[in-house]
């Protein structure tokens, strides 16, 4: 049997790209694992959830895999974004948009690219309980 462990984020400057995810998820680091610059992320219990590793590559400009971050609401995530860009973020010049599009898409300070979603407007089968 298998289960989903940790996403892997590959980042140049693992220190910086640990940095900014702490601070945009509200998660905290543990000590890098060996030598090899492979740094767990962990929720509030300690359930690794996120993963930061040295990559000496760039970040993909169209990635095949991202995340996605549920704001409650349109107004919830206009305050997120700019929360993000804040903490190192860059808003993505994205001409992909559907018309009345529910998501932003953002840069963190690698270039990984992530959506900050609207929940209230995502589709019902991927709307997310925020409460």
């Amino acid at each position: 049997m298998l289960i989903l462990g940790t996403t892997v984020i590959g980042a140049r400057d693992v220190d910086r790209a640990v940095r900014f995810w702490t601070e945009a998820l509200g998660l905290a680091a543990r000590q890098p694992v060996g030598d090899n610059g492979f740094t767990n992320l962990t929720r509030p219990d300690g359930r690794p959830v996120l993963a930061i590793q040295q990559s000496e590559h760039d970040a993909e400009p169209e990635p095949r895999l991202h995340l996605d971050l549920h704001a409650r609401d349109s107004e919830d995530q206009a305050a997120e974004i700019e929360r993000l860009v804040g903490l190192g973020a860059q808003r993505v010049p994205w001409d992909r948009y559907p018309e009345e599009s529910d998501f932003v898409v953002l840069a963190d300070t690698e270039g990984n690219r992530f959506c900050v979603i609207d929940n209230s407007r995502a589709p019902d089968e991927c709307r997310l309980d925020l409460s």
